[in-house]
């Protein structure tokens, strides 16, 4: 078991979405790191966190910033869940190709943290605290 919460980077360029998330994450556990820059490669390598949780239509496409994540040696061990405001086949098999664990779309199913919250777990055994506010 941990000492400290695992981390859940949140990169978003909607700033009442990474609040709601954050506030989410808190409740199954997670200790959130809010990204709203588009500089999630740079915000990784110095918060360390154990997942992501990243936009893929922010300022900068996503999936340049996951390959970027993916390739470089500091962060291509953590796990990332790709965020989409669309459902598009070809977007989710991209990033999935590129590396993501997951792909979920906006608006999410109120257990999504839980999942998010078990992928951590599997990063690092501990357990989600508490369930997901419906």
């Amino acid at each position: 078991m941990r000492d400290r919460k695992p981390t859940v980077l949140i990169s978003d360029d909607e700033p009442m979405l990474v609040s709601a998330l954050s506030r989410e994450a808190r409740r199954v556990g997670l200790e959130p790191i809010a990204d709203t820059t588009s500089d999630v490669v740079a915000v990784a390598k110095r918060t360390r966190p154990d997942i992501i949780l990243l936009d893929v239509h922010q300022r900068i496409d996503g999936r340049d910033l996951l390959a970027r994540l993916k390739k470089d040696p500091e962060t291509c061990h953590v796990k990332v869940v790709v965020l989409s405001a669309v459902e598009d086949q070809f977007m989710r098999h991209t990033c999935l190709q590129l590396g993501a664990e997951d792909y979920e779309v906006k608006p999410f199913d109120p257990t999504f943290l839980r999942k998010v919250a078990r992928l951590a777990e599997e990063n690092g055994g501990f357990e989600p605290d508490a369930p997901v506010a419906a």
